[in-house]
């Protein structure tokens, strides 16, 4: 069982839209609050209160792991803390999520999840080369912590359960963020060298014919020809020239261009100058060419095909678009949820990993408080 402990009155995120159209806007009508709380318990405690504090305790030591993500010391103030639990359970795995830290100089700083975003290194790759940087859509730094907290609680529970040991687990949500930036401080370190933002084109710093997204009918498709695992230029070309469309890209030095377009062969181009020179006019007006035949087909035409010819083509979903995608309607990704106390039964995305002995079971996110009373009765005996 996962028991969320939550204030009276339930938290910020129980208070925060969207909500569910037609209904009142109310701890328990949430979407925001939903999509992150299936499969849960709740209990109101107020843990500013001596019963509160007194009945969290018993709950603790009823535990095999605890996830906190309150400021440093906030809970050991109120006789919560690892260092208060852990002569009464020295088993137990107590995992801490804050913004930068249990200590070091900014262990108490005020924390959110845009100053995560910052501070973590990630906002200086997010957007184009030209914009100031970018907040990642959503909650991103939250949720990459969240992410190490549940690996770093599951390891601690492992160790746990072999030797007997629990342990603090302290997890910074600056230092989730810091190593999802790939290469970029890798890239500082040897090459002292800043990566910069490149937007819709992923790790290409200039636009390249194939690499990015693409305006089509009615949306937006994705292409990454010049990546390994995939069909080359040369097959896209192809398929533009059998549909009427390549134009003059027959012709050079287009033709030349398009035969070598390959990301070893870009990476010696422009690694010197006096080869890039003469490349790059013949690189934009072989973009613009695919620009005109990409524009003239809808989204599921161009990554049908695209894909048949075994090209790396994707269509940018709307969340519309996976609702009906058929790929995951296959594979019975959607759980249907039971509201009993709204009496609908709703759709919700499924977890992201199938275990082939063990599935996971999905179940609605709780009513705030819930199942207070029978989780009290059971660690009460």
């Amino acid at each position: 069982d996962v028991v969320k402990v939550e204030p009276p009155g339930g938290g910020v995120q129980r208070h925060t839209p969207p909500f569910v159209k037609g209904l009142d806007p109310g701890p328990d009508t949430s979407i925001a609050f939903w999509v992150h709380n299936t499969s849960k318990k709740s209990v109101v405690l107020d843990l500013d209160t001596d019963d509160g504090q007194a009945i969290a305790r018993q709950l603790i030591l009823s535990a095999d792991a605890v996830i906190e993500d309150n400021p440093p010391g906030w809970m050991q103030q109120r006789g919560l803390g690892y260092h208060a639990i852990r002569p009464a359970k020295p088993k137990l795995v107590y995992t801490s999520i804050t913004g930068f830290g249990q200590d070091g100089l900014h262990s108490n700083y005020a924390y959110t999840d845009i100053v995560g975003q910052a501070m973590g290194g990630i906002m200086t790759l997010a957007g184009e080369m030209a914009d100031p940087p970018n907040q990642v859509y959503g909650n991103q730094a939250n949720v990459s912590a969240s992410i190490q907290a549940a690996e770093g609680t599951l390891l601690a529970v492992l160790h746990a359960e072999a030797t007997g040991h629990g342990q603090h687990v302290d997890v910074s949500a600056q230092e989730a963020v810091s190593i999802s930036q790939e290469t970029a401080m890798q890239t500082w370190d040897l090459q002292k060298r800043n990566r910069i933002r490149t937007g819709e084109r992923g790790m290409i710093p200039i636009a390249l014919p194939g690499v990015g997204v693409y305006e089509v009918i009615g949306g937006h498709v994705v292409l990454f020809i010049l990546a390994p695992g995939g069909a080359d230029f040369p097959e896209f070309v192809d398929w533009m020239r059998e549909e009427g469309k390549a134009e003059d890209l027959g012709q050079e030095p287009y033709a030349e261009v398009c035969a070598n377009l390959k990301m070893s062969w870009l990476t010696q181009v422009m690694g010197d100058p006096t080869k890039a020179g003469p490349v790059l006019p013949a690189l934009m007006h072989i973009q613009e060419v695919v620009k005109r035949f990409l524009a003239g087909k809808t989204a599921p035409e161009a990554y049908e095909e695209g894909q048949r010819r075994r090209l790396l083509i994707g269509i940018v979903s709307t969340p519309k678009d996976l609702a009906e995608n058929t790929q995951l309607r296959a594979r019975d990704w959607y759980r249907k949820l039971e509201f009993d106390f709204l009496n609908r039964v709703i759709e919700f995305p499924g977890p992201p990993y199938r275990l082939s002995e063990s599935p996971v079971q999905v179940s609605r996110p709780p009513r705030l408080g819930e199942h207070t009373g029978a989780v009290l009765s059971a660690i009460h005996g």
